[in-house]
């Protein structure tokens, strides 16, 4: 289970400028229908553990990115593991800066390069590139996954949770 929070610290209708950092290089490499197709391995378009920039044409982003070191060691329940920062935002212009901190063992990054939302009710359309999403969660796929799956499997008696928490502010 995840959320599908969309955020854009620009005030404007994309998220150009905004300045993005991810805990990690490592994700999961996919086929053409977006189906993991093997262990975490370094992500080979740009060095997202580094500041990258969102901007008008890219980078294109729509990712599972691994924070856990032993997917088979990840309890069913996280909730009592430390926080660990998926992502750092910050837009210059705004001063607005979105941390997004969780226990869940991978999170999704997603730029919004697909993204086209009518206008409903006096709320404007959204288009290509209007936010950016930062969903943690389980790794993708892991219910079939041999390795991966007792992160996923809920037994009788158990429970599941995970903590998700976003700070957000501004210069």
């Amino acid at each position: 289970m995840t959320n599908h929070s969309y955020f854009n610290l620009s005030g404007h209708a994309s998220t150009e400028g905004t300045s993005v950092t991810l805990a990690t290089r490592n994700h999961l490499p996919v086929d053409d229908s977006s189906v993991p197709t093997g262990p975490p391995v370094p992500f080979p378009a740009l060095d997202t553990a580094e500041p990258f920039v969102l901007g008008p044409a890219g980078p294109d982003v729509d990712h599972c990115f691994t924070v856990a070191a032993d997917a088979s060691s990840v309890p069913i329940d996280t909730r009592c593991q430390p926080l660990v920062r998926n992502l750092s935002a910050h837009h210059a212009k705004t001063g607005i800066h979105l941390d997004v901190l969780s226990t869940e063992p991978a999170f999704q990054f997603y730029t919004g390069h697909f993204t086209q939302v009518p206008a409903v009710d006096g709320v404007p359309a959204r288009g290509p590139r209007s936010a950016f999403c930062c969903e943690p969660g389980r790794f993708v796929n892991a219910c079939n996954v041999p390795e991966w799956r007792g992160m996923t499997v809920l037994k009788r008696g158990e429970l599941y949770g995970a903590r998700i928490v976003y700070r957000i502010w501004a210069d």
